[in-house]
């Protein structure tokens, strides 16, 4: 007997959410999106049945969205950043560890190879990413963007909030964290732009990293101390991340196994920035 064709709802149909349910669709994994406009009709649309769904609303709405899929007791995928008011934020983490709901916080990077073959047992490493804001998103004005705002859930911290993770993903847990956030120029309305910052880990790993809005050109790497050197390793994003991503939390889900970067994991991170 084959596999049982699972159905997937995806809330929110912009560019994620397009490539979510385009990736999911190569699986044999039917999907129906659900426009933010259509969003008070999300509990008839919910009571077709799903069993899994996807969160790629604004980051603003993250929460309340994984709430409504919570209810329903749908796995859920939420993409980053996964932070709202600590309130929300308290009340989804009781009910699915009530529920035993498996959850997973999206975290693309992590499937790269150069992610993968960090060498954990350096003593340092130092991250960046920087571009132009107003590049991100041709098709919109950039200071329409969540990016730009802060009551959409905007800003470089939690924007670009993959390279913390990716450290802490490899690294472990984490000792102390400091930063300086700075809005410096007007590309965006009231976000910061910059963010610089360091994170010592307990293994005694120390991490720089630099986050944000202005590079001229798209930039994205790390530099690694090895052999007395630090070596550089630009990272280049691509489609496959995302598939190796959702067909994780897709066996997850077939296989009732707890994910990586699971709700509890994406919090324990949270707690450190915010």
């Amino acid at each position: 007997m084959g596999k049982k064709v699972l159905k997937a709802i995806i809330i929110g149909g912009g560019s994620i959410g397009k490539r979510h349910s385009q990736n999911l669709n190569n699986l044999n994994i039917l999907t129906h999106i659900v426009d933010i406009d259509e969003i008070t009709n999300i509990d008839n649309i919910l009571q077709e049945g799903f069993d899994v769904g996807l969160v790629c609303s604004p980051n603003i709405n993250h929460i309340e969205h994984c709430l409504k899929l919570a209810q329903y007791n749908i796995p859920i995928f939420c993409e980053k950043p996964f932070y709202s008011h600590p309130k929300k934020l308290n009340k989804l983490l009781k009910i699915v560890k009530e529920k035993n709901i498996i959850t997973m916080v999206g975290c693309n990077l992590r499937f790269l190879d150069k992610i993968k073959s960090i060498n954990t047992n350096s003593k340092y490493i130092n991250v960046y990413f920087g571009y132009d804001l107003k590049k991100w998103r041709p098709h919109q004005n950039h200071l329409e963007s969540y990016s730009a705002n802060k009551h959409l859930g905007g800003g470089v911290l939690l924007d670009v909030i993959h390279e913390l993770d990716y450290l802490y993903y490899k690294f472990g847990d984490i000792k102390n964290i400091s930063y300086i956030k700075n809005k410096l120029t007007s590309i965006t309305n009231d976000t910061e732009d910059l963010v610089i910052g360091r994170i010592i880990f307990d293994s005694g790993t120390i991490a720089d990293f630099t986050l944000n809005y202005l590079s001229e050109e798209y930039q994205r790497y790390y530099d690694i101390l090895e052999d007395g050197v630090l070596k550089k390793v630009n990272l280049k994003l691509d489609n496959q991340m995302y598939v190796d991503e959702i067909k994780y939390f897709i066996n997850c889900v077939r296989n009732n196994k707890k994910c990586m970067n699971d709700f509890e994991e994406a919090y324990s991170l949270l707690k450190h920035i915010i």
